[in-house]
């Protein structure tokens, strides 16, 4: 999860603060075009996988499904990426790296991460995962010498993808017959995953991509400064995501197979992910300037937005709990989906409103607000719902 940021010294001492800033926002695209191709497969077909793990037919028809989709949603993406270099100011001129970068969305839409997760494994494939991290970082360091050589950021990330996506699906051609996806595999995928889609899409919006919207009004020497805390922050914020994927697909099956052990496992897992979440906002409002004086020193002014973006992190962990944990399986798609796209519409807004006069200080604060709006309606859905507690009785009395 640190990887990129382990980098960052070496970045901001090499790049002048208007190329960092448009490296910043450029990766922001491509994280958000790479959101579209994974399009919620991660929650979605890991779901469905865990209903389905012991039937090697059909988690066979739901591989090729999602392969397929995937697929599809490769060539939107590329349409995306071609009218945004025609359309946006901000990434006119700039061309070569959005090429690159739009490969490089796309190789990482593939990584086959969901597939391990799902099925128990990610021991396995975590090895791979790592030996790409390890590599990239090395690449990076050893390779990139001056301001010049921004395009290898990105074409060593395509260099690692393709290893990782070619050694997972090898190892995952091992374990289940690999099938040519048909169309009706890949829309009965598309189908299923919608709803996943519309949560990770909307939210995508003011998560990945703020730092473009926040380049429509702002100097790239802004981005940069912003972009630095923002992407400390989201790697910070990432040690909570391995985390969920293993507790998603856990609780996914027990829901299904183990009611009661199904809460059990809920409220152990609400507290450490909890935990972790108020830990990690602790240690970095208690060492935001020592963090920036280490891995920017050339950005002061990046302390601030860093302390204003930690608040973020304890409302993603109690976000995390009660929406992927308890919304989702108990099967409140809708208005689950219904909040968060009611946020991300104002939270847009908000930026479109008030970043161009408040700068990076305002866009740090609506985020935080969208995140703390979202908290607030999911805890009130489950609560009116009375979901919850209907399920546990239904469960206790299956038992």
């Amino acid at each position: 999860m640190f990887s990129f940021v382990l980098l960052i010294p070496h970045f901001t001492g090499i790049f002048p603060k208007n190329t960092w800033g448009q490296v910043l926002t450029i990766q922001a695209f491509a994280l958000w075009l790479q959101i579209v191709i994974e399009y919620g497969f991660n929650l979605s077909a890991t779901r469905g996988m865990a209903r389905v793990r012991d039937d090697e037919s059909a988690l066979s028809h739901l591989v090729a499904g999602v392969t397929g989709a995937k697929a599809f949603l490769s060539l939107i993406v590329i349409v995306i990426a071609l009218m945004a270099s025609i359309e946006m100011n901000i990434l006119r001129g700039l061309g070569q790296l959005l090429f690159l970068a739009t490969i490089y969305a796309v190789l990482q839409g593939y990584n086959p991460v969901w597939y391990f997760l799902a099925r128990g494994k990610f021991s396995q494939y975590a090895v791979i995962e790592f030996v790409n991290r390890l590599t990239y970082l090395i690449l990076c360091l050893f390779f990139i010498r001056n301001s010049s050589q921004s395009s290898l950021i990105f074409t060593f990330g395509i260099i690692t993808a393709l290893f990782t996506n070619f050694s997972g699906y090898m190892l995952m051609s091992r374990q289940i017959k690999i099938r040519f996806p048909t169309i009706l595999d890949s829309w009965h995928a598309l189908k299923e995953g919608f709803g996943m889609f519309l949560f990770v899409g909307v939210t995508s919006v003011y998560t990945t991509l703020n730092l473009v919207i926040l380049g429509f009004s702002q100097t790239t020497g802004v981005v940069a400064a912003y972009g630095t805390s923002d992407r400390i922050v989201r790697a910070t914020g990432g040690l909570l995501d391995p985390l969920n994927r293993i507790v998603y697909a856990k609780i996914s099956f027990l829901y299904h197979h183990d009611f009661d052990s199904a809460l059990n496992f809920l409220k152990r897992a609400s507290f450490v992910i909890s935990g972790a979440g108020v830990f990690i906002f602790i240690i970095g409002q208690l060492s935001a300037g020592l963090i920036v004086r280490i891995l920017a020193p050339g950005y002061p002014e990046s302390v601030f937005y860093l302390r204003l973006l930690f608040w973020f992190i304890p409302l993603l962990a109690i976000n995390n709990i009660v929406g992927l944990h308890v919304m989702l399986p108990l099967g409140m798609d809708k208005i689950f989906n219904a909040i968060f796209m009611t946020v991300s519409v104002l939270s847009v807004g908000a930026m479109l409103l008030f970043v161009p006069a408040g700068g990076a200080g305002a866009m740090a604060l609506i985020t935080i607000f969208t995140e703390a709006a979202a908290c607030v309606g999911m805890i009130v859905a489950v609560w009116r719902g009375g979901r919850l507690n209907a399920s546990l009785v239904n469960g206790r009395s299956h038992a």
